[in-house]
């Protein structure tokens, strides 16, 4: 028997089986759309198909209630934390970039958050704010990596709002920019905009579907802060520390 936890968030819903050893068995993620309720049965059903599910489900996120079978919700914030301090076992703090929001948060060595902040300049800095430029550029978040790696120099990105952003990246296009050297600058201001947040004074914990999905902000963000890593399914953390949170462990 598995419990399942959820993470509902405004860009994707990701959800994770826990085994009867608070290990993590099993990923599954689906685009959350306008319907909570049919992203977290989608993620429901793919799991049931080869796996005995206990109830209630545990849920995080925008959408954490917004589900039509038994489920005890949580704060995505703290279920966060939890599952950070699972892996670290220390104090250390975390920047997660997720698909609306950028959030910063600091665990004690006890695992409790002792600070939290969250952006507050639109949705520049976050998962939607890459996903726009790459449609509006018709470029994938793999070439978006490799390009990255071509680029000589930063195009410094100066905008905050997605829709000016967009506007001084075809400006810069028509002038000349290349789109390797453009693509470094965007991944640097998404970067310089996380860590606008707070001060870090000890070890980083970088989680969030953005990172994951695009490996080489990973590397800039090590070459601005060496003491920083990204932990394995980071996108899935949330979920994962929601049935913690509910283990009695």
């Amino acid at each position: 028997m598995y419990r399942l936890g959820i993470d509902l968030g405004s860009s994707y819903t990701k959800g994770v089986l826990v085994d009867e050893n608070n290990r993590m068995a099993a990923f599954h993620c689906v685009k959350s759309g306008y319907n909570f309720n049919n992203a977290s049965s989608k993620i429901i059903a793919h799991f049931k198909e080869n796996f005995e599910i206990a109830e209630p489900i545990y849920t995080c996120g925008y959408g954490r209630e917004q589900i039509q079978v038994p489920f005890v919700s949580n704060s995505e914030l703290i279920a966060l934390s939890r599952a950070v301090y699972e892996i670290y076992k220390c104090s250390c703090s975390i920047i997660d970039i997720g698909g609306q929001d950028t959030k910063f948060i600091r665990v004690n060595a006890l695992g409790q958050v002792e600070k939290f902040k969250m952006n507050r300049k639109c949705a520049a800095g976050t998962g939607s704010f890459l996903e726009e430029i790459a449609f509006r550029l018709d470029v994938t978040p793999n070439e978006f990596t490799e390009f990255a790696k071509e680029a000589t120099h930063e195009v410094k990105i100066n905008s905050f709002c997605t829709v000016f952003a967009i506007s001084e990246i075809i400006g810069m296009i028509k002038n000349g920019a290349t789109l390797p050297n453009i693509i470094l600058g965007i991944y640097n201001s998404i970067i310089l905009r996380s860590f606008e947040l707070s001060l870090i004074e000890d070890h980083l914990v970088i989680t969030g579907g953005l990172p994951a999905m695009h490996p080489t902000i990973l590397n800039l963000f090590k070459q601005r802060y060496p003491d920083s890593d990204c932990p394995e399914h980071s996108q899935f953390l949330a979920a994962y520390g929601c049935v913690l949170l509910n283990s009695g462990k």
